[in-house]
């Protein structure tokens, strides 16, 4: 019975979406799609409680998956599919997604989407995987960000919304290349999309997967509790009565809320703040080497209590953290031109890749032939508003970890040297800005370096 009633939760998500791609498709170019999608219906309808019934309890079956070989694919329960039937559900919403055809894309993205945030998936996506499962979980993420070239504004929004569901869930893990392509398909969505709430939305988007990151970074943990961006901190006074605001603000909320059933609701999280001080997103230590334990004892609000705990917690991973990379005056991880490839710890890496990305977005310079191309400085300056945000917003590791600073070192300071001399305005004061928090928020011995620069 249980297999059955798992087919059944599936069948409201996968079986519509398989309907209107056959109702959709043309038969003699997708023929081998329309018969994928039928297959899969039939499949789902046809595996009744009388066939679960039949064969013996905890032996695999058609019913029932074989248990010593699951797949990514589950129903939210006990219940698992082998990686034979996982394959068989998601080829065809992979396959509809890749078609180029919006009217048979939407519905496969829109299931991807729900299987994501009801967390029906489960796995690490990664391209360059050894396992089965990783390669066809970043199949499927791949798919998804190629919608983003139909140029449909209803397609955009779902793309991102599925984006962002993705990095968002604890039991769909986002790693490495699969991260870098879903920050790069939402950068892109951000330039070349024609509405201004999309472009504002995946602006929205790309801030709060660089919350998840680094905050999951910060914490060396995949659950730690994550709310939503507030919007009305990332824009000017005169934009905060745009009615877009409204709308990118439930987009963004409405998607944390269905992602964050599956973590602890009781963990603290204070409210995210992108401006105006230093209590923002990646912030999680704060004034704890000052901390009096005693001061915690005399707490009577016991969220209170329980957030300083958690941010000591914390602050002794980000010291434990830098005991590793200071073994031998640091020369381990100093010796190693492919950092990134070396990072062993995943939250630690992913955020490595997603600022050395950032960095050298903010790099990018026109050819001469295009000196004035608007959409690559446009693209620069977003790149340096998110590099802002994270540095003003920078954690115990990020700050004292030895990759981090020699990241910063590599790549941020180039980029402000080379921004630091652009005619365009605000290039120059985002460098300027960028440049305070370096000197404001890093130890000392970045800070001589930085000196060194701004003469």
């Amino acid at each position: 019975m249980a297999s059955a009633e798992a087919d059944s939760r599936l069948s409201r998500i996968v079986v519509p979406a398989l309907e209107a791609i056959v109702k959709n498709v043309s038969w003699r170019k997708h023929a081998k799609l329309a018969h994928e999608c039928k297959s899969v219906i039939d499949r789902l309808r046809n595996n009744n409680a009388a066939e679960t019934a039949a064969s013996p309890s905890g032996s695999p079956s058609d019913g029932e998956p074989d248990s010593t070989s699951p797949g990514p694919l589950h129903d939210g329960g006990p219940v698992e599919y082998s990686f034979a039937e996982s394959e068989s559900i998601l080829s065809p919403l992979i396959n509809a997604a890749k078609s180029g055809v919006l009217k048979i894309a939407e519905p496969a993205v829109d299931a991807i989407q729900k299987l994501i945030a009801y967390g029906y998936l489960r796995g690490e996506a990664d391209p360059g995987g050894s396992s089965p499962e990783a390669k066809l979980l970043s199949n499927m993420i791949e798919s998804v960000c190629k919608c983003n070239e139909l140029g449909d504004e209803t397609m955009e929004l779902q793309v991102l919304k599925t984006l962002l569901s993705a990095v968002t869930s604890i039991s769909l893990r986002i790693h490495g290349d699969c991260l870098l392509m879903i920050v790069r398909t939402c950068y892109d969505l951000y330039l070349t999309s024609k509405t201004a709430v999309n472009q504002t939305t995946a602006k929205a988007s790309l801030i709060q997967m660089l919350v998840i990151v680094f905050r999951r970074m910060e914490a060396d943990s995949s659950t730690v509790p994550i709310q939503p961006i507030v919007l009305a901190d990332l824009m000017e006074p005169a934009e905060k009565s745009d009615s877009s605001t409204q709308f990118v603000q439930g987009f963004i909320t409405k998607i944390m809320q269905d992602i964050d059933g599956v973590l602890n609701p009781g963990t603290p999280s204070a409210k995210v703040s992108m401006l105006g001080g230093h209590d923002g997103a990646f912030e999680t230590t704060a004034t704890v080497e000052g901390t009096n334990p005693t001061d915690l004892l005399d707490s009577t609000d016991k969220d209170m209590l329980d957030a300083k705990y958690w941010e000591i917690s914390m602050y002794k991973t980000a010291l434990e953290g830098r005991k590793g990379e200071l073994v031998d005056g640091g020369d381990i991880v100093e010796r190693d031109d492919d950092l990134e490839v070396k990072i062993g710890n995943k939250l630690r890496r992913d955020a490595f890749l997603v600022f050395r990305a950032l960095c050298k977005l903010s790099m990018k310079t026109p050819p001469k032939e295009a000196s004035s191309d608007p959409q690559l400085m446009k693209g620069k300056i977003v790149a340096l508003e998110l590099l802002k945000i994270l540095l003003e917003n920078a954690g115990a590791v990020f700050r004292t970890s030895e990759r981090f600073l020699g990241a910063i070192k590599q790549y941020l300071c180039l980029s402000l040297l080379k921004n630091s001399a652009s005619t365009l305005l605000i290039v120059f004061q985002l460098s300027c800005s960028i440049f305070i928090s370096l000197v404001s928020r890093f130890r000392a011995g970045l800070k001589a370096e930085l000196v060194f620069f701004s003469l």
